[in-house]
């Protein structure tokens, strides 16, 4: 998901991953999951067979880390500042975490174009050798948006091999 507010001299690009389950629908799935657990526990306790409920505990806690943790990584957001004479970039789950702050004039876009046609566009953010990854976690129309607003604000200086960007 890209969110961008494009000025004449200035931007700011919002980067988020698409993320298709809030963490109320990821908990409705583990209480479904622990509500069928509960009927079956309850089954297998009245013919004797109560060994069966530590794995099934297991189960909801190993659902629930993994639920939990892919939330999490769901949850990175990345923000590209663009003013008249600096570019930042901010990434962070809640807060950021990480942050660049560099000369507008001395940056630049570097594009790397994969193989496949429905790979998206890997676009990183460099100043003087140091670069940033952004957007990795874009679809192909996200990601050629994303290089179109920034291609209006920076120089592109670097294409992977012979390939030609259609924007």
């Amino acid at each position: 998901m890209i969110a961008i507010q494009d000025h004449e001299d200035s931007a700011e690009i919002i980067l988020r991953p698409n993320c298709s389950a809030s963490w109320d629908q990821n908990r409705r799935i583990i209480f479904a999951v622990m509500a069928v657990n509960t009927l079956f526990s309850t089954g297998f306790i009245v013919i004797g067979a109560w060994l069966v409920l530590p794995f099934m505990g297991l189960e909801l806690l190993i659902l629930w880390l993994l639920l939990s943790r892919t939330f999490r990584n769901l949850q990175i957001q990345q923000i590209v500042s663009l003013s008249p004479q600096t570019l930042s970039i901010d990434i962070g789950h809640r807060r950021r975490e990480r942050s660049w702050r560099w000369p507008r004039n001395t940056s630049y876009i570097l594009v790397t174009v994969k193989p496949h046609p429905w790979d998206p566009l890997h676009i990183s953010l460099s100043h003087c050798g140091e670069q940033v990854s952004i957007g990795d976690f874009l679809n192909k129309d996200d990601s050629q948006q994303l290089l179109s607003t920034l291609r209006r604000h920076l120089p592109v200086r670097h294409y992977c091999e012979d390939s030609i960007i259609n924007i």
